[in-house]
């Protein structure tokens, strides 16, 4: 089904996980993006290597609650992949992770006014993939997520902006990457930085790709091709051989 272009943008602004870094006293440090999917009778967190990395501090950002503060799922570290060629001793780290949640973890888009009283809250998506999905030169694309975060010390919080990205277009495939063109000049990385591993979608709300990086110069924005990759989870949690 192909959304309208008002309903899409909801769509996409609605399709990115927060995720959270925490400190030794649960205190946030950092900030990454991701999407949930239910696949082989799972529901699963994805996300990027080069965000998560190996150490096992992450959380799901789920809500906040007034008087009660921002409600967390505990993640832990994130399950990532690595490649090794026959006859090369390097080994190269491919810019996914991924890790299995309980069915009835949900992360909520809250809109707050500035004293913390609820103004709108919705669900944010869990897709059912098939990872069959290849990006065109006809379709356009978007992404979302929450970028320059701000620690407020008074408060024990961390304050970040929500952006949309509309409007894509799929240049190329470089390796393990989609490379799609910006329909604006590149902000700079700053504008992006919280939203590597959010998922980048087409009309139809199919994901394509997890945010990777991006080319100031050249007006780009990479993703990690996600039909490449589903043999992973495939032989994670399908047990194939």
């Amino acid at each position: 089904m192909k959304y309208s272009t008002l309903k899409w943008i909801e769509y996409v602004q609605l399709s990115s996980i927060p995720l959270r870094k925490l400190s030794a006293e649960k205190l946030p440090l950092d900030i990454a993006s991701g999407c949930m999917i239910d696949y082989l009778n799972k529901r699963m967190l994805l996300s990027v290597f080069h965000a998560t990395g190996t150490e096992g501090n992450w959380a799901i950002e789920l809500r906040f609650v007034k008087g009660k503060g921002t409600e967390l799922y505990y993640i832990g570290a994130l399950n990532f992949l690595a490649e090794m060629t026959i006859g090369i001793s390097e080994i190269r780290n491919i810019d996914l992770s991924y890790t299995e949640i309980p069915f009835d973890v949900y992360s909520y888009f809250q809109e707050l006014t500035p004293n913390g009283e609820l103004i709108s809250e919705r669900k944010r998506t869990v897709f059912h993939p098939n990872f069959e999905d290849i990006p065109t030169k006809e379709e356009l694309y978007g992404f979302s997520g929450q970028i320059l975060p701000e620690f407020i010390s008074d408060m024990n919080t961390l304050v970040v902006e929500h952006n949309t990205y509309p409007g894509l277009t799929y240049d190329r495939t470089a390796g393990d990457y989609y490379v799609f063109k910006l329909p604006v000049q590149h902000p700079g990385h700053q504008y992006f930085q919280g939203c590597s591993g959010a998922p980048i979608l087409d009309t139809k709300g199919n994901i394509i790709a997890l945010v990777c990086s991006g080319n100031k110069e050249h007006n780009e924005i990479y993703g990690i091709s996600l039909n490449k990759f589903k043999v992973a989870l495939d032989i994670t949690y399908n047990h194939i051989l």
